[in-house]
């Protein structure tokens, strides 16, 4: 009993931390917070996880004593058929015994009465007295004594024997039987602990069951704050673009020497690189506004032009200055990103667009690591490095 108290105990508990989990619902309104929110869902579900394992080592358990205890009642089963069988042949060997018994009682009992019976030419009227009577000498009388003892020994060992036999057989019949009760006792017992076994592992199945609703509950959950995460990301990067842009037209009026980002058909002072047949705009220095994704490319890769004008014009700028540009993805290029197009979890401002440079490709994989700059990063000067597949939907600027 205690062992079932305690295993159901540890299954009600787990039920109760299943039930407490289920109200620790979560919203989430910025990326930060949903951030969090998504850590606890996968941490509360790692905590279910494991309470499956526990409760999955507790079924089986159950189930191998289930499974041992059947197999102790199929013994004790087999056990008391034999027990039946003995008693039922001590029985059998019993009945004989006692006709055997009373057979040679009433032999017993006939010679006794014939030796005691008066023949025709009897001298005393008694069988054994006139046996002994008609001895021809003192060694006749002798044998003739010897004899009538022997024969009378004979017959009352056999009887004793017989009765013997019967008593021997009575003890064996009665201690089969008493070992047959004992078996019938234990197997009573089994089956008690087997109804109580299968009652644990009933409850046991149904905890299962339950912190399997509930990771699954988890896992809806989860989707639904990885989307509002994606959406707040998504506003955040908005907003930080547009706060960008802010502050690019207003550094613009407050530095008239420094060249517009949004002015990508400024050539002046325009470069050819020697031997390269491709004109770029002014390589020396970057013109373009810090914290801006523009600014962090051209610093990385200063063979870019110094007023290609927003992320999302400068495969158009490079195209025009005499730059390849196509879909293929490769190291050491700069990738461009149109208005609004996704950049893996978030999308390039709808205006601007993105820039970003090439750190790896992976064929293989589909996907490209890139690092870049922005005041949406927690680092605006960059580097901020972000892996993203579907590689070929992007323009791409070469060297």
């Amino acid at each position: 009993m205690s062992f079932k108290k305690t295993i159901t105990t540890t299954i009600a508990l787990g039920l109760l931390t299943a039930s407490f989990l289920s109200t620790n619902v979560v919203s989430a309104t910025t990326s930060s917070e949903a951030q969090e929110a998504i850590t606890a869902n996968k941490n509360t579900t790692n905590d279910l996880l494991k309470q499956i394992e526990s409760a999955n080592t507790e079924v089986i358990g159950l189930d191998q004593k289930i499974s041992t205890n059947s197999a102790k009642i199929a013994d004790q089963e087999a056990a008391i058929t034999k027990a039946n069988n003995q008693i039922a042949s001590l029985s059998g060997q019993i009945t004989d015994a006692q006709k055997e018994v009373s057979k040679r009682t009433v032999v017993l009992k006939k010679q006794l009465v014939t030796l005691q019976e008066k023949s025709g030419d009897a001298v005393s009227g008694n069988v054994y007295v006139d046996f002994l009577l008609n001895s021809n000498d003192l060694s006749d009388l002798v044998s003739r004594t010897f004899t009538i003892n022997k024969l009378n020994q004979a017959s009352k060992e056999a009887l004793n024997d017989v009765n013997s036999a019967k008593t021997k057989l009575s003890s064996l019949k009665a201690e089969q039987e008493n070992t047959k009760a004992n078996l019938v006792a234990t197997k009573a017992d089994l089956e008690k602990q087997k109804t109580s076994l299968e009652s644990l592992k009933s409850e046991a199945d149904q905890k299962q069951a339950a912190l399997s609703q509930k990771i699954n509950e988890n896992k809806d959950q989860l989707t639904a704050l990885q989307a509002a995460f994606d959406k707040a990301s998504t506003e955040e990067a908005d907003a930080a673009a547009k706060k960008a842009a802010e502050a690019a037209n207003n550094a613009k009026k407050d530095t008239p020497k420094l060249t517009s980002v949004d002015n990508p058909s400024d050539k002046k002072g325009t470069s050819v690189f020697g031997g390269s047949g491709m004109v770029a705009g002014n390589s020396a220095g970057n013109s373009y506004a810090w914290g801006q994704c523009t600014w962090y490319v051209k610093s990385v890769a200063p063979w870019a032009g110094n007023n290609w004008g927003n992320g999302a014009q400068w495969g158009a700028s490079a195209a025009a200055a005499g730059f390849r540009v196509d879909h293929t993805p490769a190291a050491g290029a700069i990738v461009s990103f149109a208005g609004g197009q996704m950049v893996g979890s978030w999308a390039a401002d709808g205006t601007y667009g993105h820039v970003a440079y090439v750190q790896s490709y992976d064929a293989a994989a589909g996907t490209i690591t890139i690092t870049q700059g922005g005041m949406g990063f927690s680092n605006p000067a960059g580097p901020n490095t972000q892996t993203i597949s579907n590689a070929g939907a992007f323009t791409y600027i070469h060297n």
